[in-house]
């Protein structure tokens, strides 16, 4: 099986969650492969990489449930700046800018990936670390 063959795979066979972790990790290494390039060399290279994030950034602002305004409208304002963070960053050569919008990339995907994964079983005995976190808030 060829790897485009594994990755058509696993994204056909994605949760709906899922496939929106795997678009944030995209982006978010669409952005950091900037940081192995030359940006006054590497123009082409670097326009590529940027316009795969915003293409990434696009498909989840267009996929935005905005009949739940609380949450979409609030996440559709964030991603326009986050899309207007990287032209401005590719026009003006700033990699400021790219490292600001993959910081809020990798806030919103944790994010995400918290309120998407289902709640851990509760085991029958409390790990050792949960004993040390017992004993360490009845001590405060």
């Amino acid at each position: 099986m060829s790897i485009s063959n594994y990755l058509e795979n696993e994204v056909m066979s994605a949760s709906p969650s899922k496939l929106v972790i795997m678009m944030y990790d995209g982006a978010i290494n669409f952005l950091l492969n900037l940081e192995k390039l030359d940006w006054q060399k590497d123009c082409e290279k670097k326009g590529q990489l940027i316009n795969k994030a915003l293409a990434i950034i696009s498909e989840l602002q267009v996929t935005l449930k905005m009949d739940v305004k609380d949450v979409s409208e609030p996440l559709f304002a964030l991603y326009s700046y986050m899309q207007q963070r990287l032209i401005e960053a590719h026009v003006n050569n700033d990699p400021i800018l790219v490292t600001e919008v993959i910081e809020m990339l990798r806030g919103l995907r944790h994010s995400f990936a918290t309120v998407s994964m289902p709640a851990p079983v509760p085991s029958e005995e409390p790990q050792t670390d949960e004993y040390a976190r017992e004993g360490f808030m009845m001590a405060c």
